[in-house]
């Protein structure tokens, strides 16, 4: 059986329905969603018992002031979920506020416009479906979509106050309380409980502070500094109500004399692991930065990059290494490869290579062209990728996380490799000799672009993009081919 979006399909049911040509992306009509996600000593595990990694970038924007992803003043949600998809990342970490969860908070991102990567039938429908709705709701519509067309989410608390995050050491505010802060989690474990899309849970960003400035600690027996108690207290009383999702609980700055950036420090778990109610549903993680960022002594270092790797296993990499568990990389990324006479893009493609060879998950900061440090994956026009940046990532990056490997394997038997496809600029052709045919081209945003039910399919006035034709016989399907016009 196949489970999607908590509806029961067989195999045969769903090669057999014609109707899902019409209605689903070529993404789903070939994949089988890997469902929730488990840990087992230092690997993640799909429902189907395969080993995943999360690879993905960070879209904010719901952290600050405008309560709603950057760039949807002049994208579509739609467009740049697409986008995300079509440049390989698997996941997506959402940064939210506890401010944007209050009674009476509003958004209000750009309801005109046109997107290259999701046409729409009027100029005036972009975003349309978040007119009128709160950030919360707003952030349920992007989610929906996210998990139609297979990319996973994961939220991460950045901050209680909008644009709080550089102020807040710790999980609390006076105006946030920590019961609070656990009370919004719990609502949102329990709003997306039976979402498949929504993968896991990043407590709070970046716990910060040095000891001596009263700021969050790991292990000291201080509950009211002590992060791995709270991460503790909060992930179980999520899990009480979603035992579905991953917990990701980050490092701290200092511990016992060690600095780090801020919540990259993961010394504390030799000594104090952060123990909840199911063990396989914890995620360590950390963020990890360039000389872009700050300076680091390490970065100076006649050694550098040689010396980076123990370094690094001694804040972070232990945890794989020693078999702990699974690490997510939350953060990381890069503006300049010539920056620091060429340091930051040495140290970045040090990284990359690490995060590689032990398997740790990862994303990318940030999809946004306007984060002030290191830009983003897209370019100050919101539309085009920095190419740079994606050829050093994409490497690196995993399968999509709906479509296992052994799955792809047991379709592939239903789909006759003898009955010819042919695909120019001018037409689909196909050459099999059934009289019941459709053939159907279906676009990036899931939905079907041209369709016939001959066996040629005239696409000359179909607009440049990637595509996938889907050919059925008799209601089978018997050929897919994904192509760029």
């Amino acid at each position: 059986m196949i489970r999607q979006n908590g509806l029961k399909f067989t195999m045969a049911a769903k090669l057999r329905s014609a109707l899902l040509l019409t209605v689903l992306s070529a993404s789903l009509l070939f994949s089988v969603t890997a469902g929730y996600l488990t840990s087992k000593g230092s690997k993640l595990y799909n429902s189907n018992g395969q080993e995943v990694r999360l690879t993905g970038v960070n879209w904010f924007g719901f952290e600050t002031t405008n309560f709603f992803p950057h760039g949807l003043w002049k994208r579509d949600y739609h467009g740049v979920l697409n986008q995300v998809k079509e440049m390989g990342f698997n996941c997506l970490r959402i940064p939210f506020c506890d401010d944007m969860l209050e009674p009476g908070a509003t958004a209000k991102p750009g309801y005109y416009g046109e997107d290259p990567y999701y046409k729409r039938d009027s100029l005036s429908h972009m975003n349309r479906e978040l007119n009128g709705l709160s950030p919360v709701e707003m952030m349920d519509e992007i989610i929906k979509y996210a998990g139609e067309i297979g990319i996973g989410i994961i939220l991460d608390n950045h901050s209680r106050a909008h644009d709080g995050y550089m102020e807040e050491k710790l999980w609390y505010t006076a105006k946030i309380s920590e019961e609070k802060w656990i009370s919004n989690w719990v609502m949102l474990a329990k709003r997306y409980k039976d979402n498949p899309a929504v993968i896991a849970f990043d407590l709070n960003n970046e716990p910060h502070g040095k000891l001596s400035e009263n700021g969050s600690t790991w292990g000291t027996g201080d509950e009211a500094r002590d992060w791995n108690t709270a991460a503790e207290k909060c992930g179980n009383a999520i899990l009480e109500v979603n035992p579905n999702v991953l917990i990701i609980v980050e490092g701290v700055q200092d511990y016992e004399g060690f600095n780090y950036w801020w919540g990259g420090n993961l010394k504390g778990v030799k000594d104090h692991p952060i123990k909840l109610s199911n063990p396989e549903k914890l995620v360590y993680s950390a963020h990890e930065y360039g000389p872009e960022v700050f300076q680091q002594d390490w970065f100076s270092e006649a050694s550098f990059p040689d010396n980076m790797e123990a370094i690094w296993d001694e804040a972070f990499g232990f945890v794989v290494k020693d078999g702990i568990g699974p690490l997510f990389i939350g953060e990381f990324g890069i503006g300049n490869l010539n920056a620091y006479e060429g340091r930051a893009g040495t140290w970045f493609k040090t990284f990359l290579k690490y995060m590689s060879e032990y398997k740790f998950s990862f994303t990318f900061w940030s999809l946004n062209p306007n984060s002030g440090d290191t830009g983003g994956m897209l370019s100050d026009d919101w539309e085009s990728p920095v190419t740079w940046k994606l050829d050093l990532v994409k490497p690196h990056l995993a399968p999509m996380l709906n479509a296992p490997t052994n799955t792809r394997k047991k379709i592939s038997n239903v789909i006759d490799k003898k009955m010819q496809t042919s695909i120019t600029n001018k037409c689909i052709a196909y050459n099999g000799q059934s009289s019941n045919v459709q053939i159907s081209v279906i676009g990036l945003n899931g939905k079907v672009v041209a369709k016939t039910t001959n066996h040629t399919l005239d696409i000359n006035n179909l607009a440049n993009g990637v595509y996938t034709a889907v050919v059925s016989s008799n209601g089978n399907i018997v050929h897919s081919a994904k192509f760029t016009k």
